[in-house]
């Protein structure tokens, strides 16, 4: 660069250029937008794992990105970065030289004890769907999620024919069909991701909402059972209820702490909620622990003396139960001091 302006300067100089606000961009990087303020003002500065995704977004360089300030800080994040890109090519090579291994013997081990190649398609398939998500980014320069993500589609597809292959059946139809379905939920979400902008997290919570029932009908239709109506789209609702309760904990708060302690909360919940309704429309009966009891010290303890397992299930609740209450608390007493200042 020809001058060094200071960091916040240019990351929002830059950022306008992008015909980002700072909303859109934080919703991008799946920040706060406070984060993407406090390095516009010079506060703070981004994590090392997400500077790759900001230069990405912003159009530049990292070299601009580092060169953007000449302080110590700006010096120190630049070698961090260093060294987190030496972790991670490490980390790929590594992952590259295990599939090596991985395939070559299986290659052997195919051929020489059953004399075909049968069960190393399945081997191949595989490792070729990890080296997607471990390896292939690295070479993406553009597009990357999309690219990454095709690349996964196509492999699990062959995964399963390959396994079809292997041990034949029916099933093949039904698998396809399925995993299809289970794919346009990661495609939904970088479509909008990609192309809206706007409100991600709330788009994708919302997609994912209504994804789940029409998986569930697919699946109904080639497994059959009468399970769709009453058992299966009621957990399906209450699982939603959980989903867009994690949403509003991580949304409505500023603070960070009071979001971890509303997460805990609804945590807690989620396995006596889960039970006691599974119970209920299974006709179960006593045959679980009452949705009261998780929350009973009294009933753990009788549990325990009675040499019945699931009073550890009442103790991890009761412990998630008193750490979310602790954490909210001291949360909602920073954000009340962050207000009143």
């Amino acid at each position: 660069m020809e001058d060094k302006r200071p960091f916040g300067e240019y990351i929002r100089r830059k950022r306008l250029e992008a015909g980002l606000t700072q909303k859109e961009l934080a919703e991008r990087l799946f920040v706060t937008e406070s984060s993407v303020s406090k390095w516009e003002r010079g506060l703070s500065y981004p994590d090392v794992p997400i500077i790759t995704s900001i230069c990405a977004e912003l159009g530049i360089s990292e070299h601009e990105f580092f060169t953007a300030c000449d302080d110590d800080k700006a010096h120190a994040q630049e070698r961090a970065a260093a060294i987190w890109h030496g972790l991670t090519k490490t980390f790929r090579v590594i992952c590259l030289a295990g599939y090596a291994i991985a395939l070559i013997t299986c290659f052997i081990c195919d051929l020489a004890i059953f004399h075909t190649l049968d069960w190393f398609w399945i081997v191949l398939t595989a490792l070729a769907l990890a080296f997607c998500f471990t390896n292939l980014p690295a070479y993406v320069p553009k597009e990357r999620t999309a690219v990454c993500l095709g690349a996964a589609t196509v492999c699990l597809m062959l995964l399963l024919l390959s396994c079809w292959f292997y041990v034949g059946g029916k099933w093949i139809l039904g698998g396809m069909v399925i995993t299809a379905v289970s794919l346009a939920l990661p495609w939904s979400w970088w479509v909008v991701w990609r192309f809206y902008g706007k409100h991600v997290l709330l788009l994708c919570v919302a997609l994912t909402t209504v994804w789940v029932f029409p998986l569930l009908a697919v699946i109904r239709a080639f497994e059959g059972g009468d399970w769709l109506l009453g058992v299966a789209y009621p957990m399906a609702l209450v699982g939603g209820v959980f989903l867009w309760g994690y949403y509003l904990a991580l949304k409505l708060p500023r603070d960070p702490v009071m979001k971890t302690g509303l997460c805990v909360l609804l945590t807690a919940l989620a396995t006596p909620t889960f039970n006691t309704l599974c119970d209920a429309l299974l006709g179960g009966g006593q045959s679980g622990v009452p949705f009261a009891q998780y929350f009973s010290i009294p009933a753990m303890l009788a549990r325990s003396k009675a040499g019945d397992l699931d009073w550890v299930n009442i103790l991890t609740t009761l412990i998630l139960v008193a750490a979310g209450v602790i954490v909210t608390a001291v949360g909602g007493v920073r954000e009340y001091r962050v207000k009143k200042s």
